[in-house]
């Protein structure tokens, strides 16, 4: 079925007619697309457009329609241009030519973005769901590892001690700010655009505000022609998942690492992992590398949509049917990957043990030992060579360098040299960073509590 071609002696060339089809990929806004159709119908009657029993029997003929493609595998499988041409007909099956009047003043330009705004908003509610139950996983972990004494990192180097619930945080929190981002980008979704016709609006007398609260949009669009055009929306959300899933090959990748033989200190869930066709041994973080490699596919999504708005004149453009495909994908890579990053956090296992003997190097130490000497007036650059030098020395020498350190300050520090057993201690040094933010356990407690606070609408 055609929603066009009066003017046509002929049908369309065969290969340009599979070419220009986007109902093998725009079915997914089934739902959608019946949702404001029905609404429209309604809208229809209420000011007279058609009689009011026809758009009674419209929008029974839509639930039909909607209820058969959910149980007949096989009524979805029909050679139409896309989602509303198949509606269209599917309804005209039920209700004859009246199915032309759900279309009376209506244009595929509204149809379209009215669809797709519908499937947005929706996508970002279960991503948000998703979201929140993998932060907290991470506040679960971070918390059973409050008081786990492991290095962090700086450069892919051992820098200082700090705790898993520490590490387990910062990832929370980055998460929280991606769902800030969906949750803003959803405000900017949830304008109707049905009402806008082809470009310049309707003739008809349409309450928009009536099917915007049928919706459940929370505003109209301004104006008609930016309705139609307007993707910038998508482009919103296609960049809030890419931000979203550089966080989670972020947390990926530390996780590859930490679980792995050079550190140890978390096993993952073997459901989460798979074997080698060769080495029996091998337990692959198959899933942590499959989410990193999503990212570089959706930022491919979103250059996509970008390099396909550049340029278009002001109206609908038939390239606008290329944008679906890049919005789906993102959707479909963010929202596999929230599940199983949160199926991963809540099997792991923590080693606190090995945690423990990577994360009391004395090395790690040498931050706070500087700073131990400017507190007793030593200027903090002059502390810092001094502890420098001492940590030359003790690697030259072979020696400890809390050995070293209780040599070389007894004569010029020496209150500092006394308090070395707690300057060398993982625990001391991770109870002093006990700022809002810091590693300490009762900052990192209270901010893993604030995070899933901050996930709270």
């Amino acid at each position: 079925m055609k929603l066009w071609g009066g003017n046509y002696s002929g049908d369309p060339d065969a290969h340009f007619w599979e070419f220009n089809r986007s109902f093998p990929f725009d079915r997914r806004l089934l739902a959608e697309e019946i949702a404001a159709s029905k609404a429209f119908v309604r809208a229809l009657g209420r000011c007279g457009a058609i009689p009011a029993e026809d758009a009674q029997a419209l929008d029974q003929g839509l639930d039909t329609v909607f209820e058969r493609s959910l149980k007949e595998p096989d009524y979805r499988d029909l050679d139409v241009e896309d989602v509303h041409s198949f509606v269209e007909e599917r309804l005209g099956e039920i209700v004859g030519e009246l199915a032309g009047q759900a279309h009376l003043g209506r244009s595929r330009n509204e149809q379209t973005v009215t669809a797709l705004r519908l499937w947005i908003r929706g996508t970002i509610d279960r991503l948000r769901g998703g979201l929140r139950a993998l932060v907290a996983a991470l506040v679960e972990q971070g918390r059973t590892g409050a008081d786990a004494v492991m290095p962090g990192f700086t450069h892919t180097r051992a820098a200082e001690p700090v705790t898993f619930g520490h590490f387990a945080a910062a990832h929370a929190w980055a998460l929280v700010r991606d769902d800030q981002r969906l949750r803003d980008a959803r405000t900017r979704v949830n304008v109707l655009p049905l009402g806008s016709g082809a470009l310049a609006g309707s003739a008809l007398d349409l309450d928009r505000e009536a099917m915007a609260r049928e919706l459940g949009f929370d505003a109209v669009s301004p104006n008609a022609l930016d309705a139609v055009m307007d993707r910038d929306f998508a482009v919103e959300f296609v960049s809030a998942c890419a931000m979203l899933q550089t966080h989670l090959a972020r947390l990926a990748e530390d996780l590859i690492h930490f679980a792995g033989p050079e550190h140890g200190f978390v096993d993952l869930p073997e459901a989460f992992t798979t074997g080698s066709s060769l080495m029996p041994q091998k337990k692959n973080p198959d899933a942590l590398e499959l989410v990193r490699g999503k990212a570089a596919r959706v930022d491919g999504d979103l250059v996509r949509l970008l390099a396909l708005l550049k340029g278009l004149p002001a109206g609908y453009q038939k390239d606008l049917q290329e944008d679906k495909e890049a919005v789906f994908d993102a959707a479909d890579a963010a929202m596999g990957s929230v599940a199983v990053m949160a199926g991963v956090i809540a099997g792991l296992s923590q080693r606190s043990d090995a945690m423990r003997a990577a994360g009391g190097g004395e090395e790690m130490m040498a931050a706070g030992l500087a700073v131990a000497l400017a507190r007793e007036g030593m200027p903090f650059r002059q502390a810092h060579g001094v502890v420098g030098s001492l940590v030359a020395e003790a690697q030259k020498s072979g020696r400890s360098l809390r050995e070293t350190a209780a040599e070389g300050l007894k004569e010029t520090s020496p209150a500092v040299a006394a308090r070395l057993d707690a300057l060398f201690d993982p625990d001391e040094a991770v109870r002093a960073k006990s700022l809002p933010g810091g590693t300490a356990p009762e900052a990192v407690r209270a901010s893993l509590a604030a995070a899933l606070e901050a996930l709270r609408d």
